[in-house]
């Protein structure tokens, strides 16, 4: 299968959890400070569209871009997520009707991301 489409196969199904975070992020809300809103914006949707449509048209960055990005944007969930005690932490999130939705998704963007770094990796060792 070529190498683009499955670029673009990954991106849609990070992109598809990363909403249904976002959203949940904004109805129950959970705030973060506008540095980590930036960077969350560069990780998980703006870096990883651009490698995604720079590797579309061939260019030899957009492979590097998509890995580094969305490694970022794992490193960056992961870590708000599971490690750090925030209020962006899984557990640290109120009793809401979206509580669930939110954890769930968080958990999903760890699968997503790994899977896109894994296959971001692969294919730029084997350019």
């Amino acid at each position: 299968m070529d190498r683009r489409v499955v670029l673009l196969a990954v991106l849609v199904a990070h992109l598809a959890v990363a909403i249904v975070h976002g959203v949940s992020h904004g109805l129950i809300p959970v705030h973060q400070p506008a540095w980590q809103n930036a960077l969350v914006l560069l990780t998980t949707f703006l870096g990883p569209a651009a490698g995604v449509l720079l590797a579309w048209r061939d260019h030899p960055l957009g492979v590097p871009l998509f890995t580094v990005s969305i490694a970022g944007a794992l490193l960056v969930g992961g870590v708000l997520h599971f490690v750090v005690e925030t209020p962006d932490h899984v557990h640290a999130v109120p009793q809401h009707p979206w509580r669930l939705p939110f954890q769930v998704s968080a958990g999903a963007l760890l699968v997503t991301d790994a899977l896109g770094t894994g296959v971001g990796l692969r294919f730029w060792s084997t350019r």
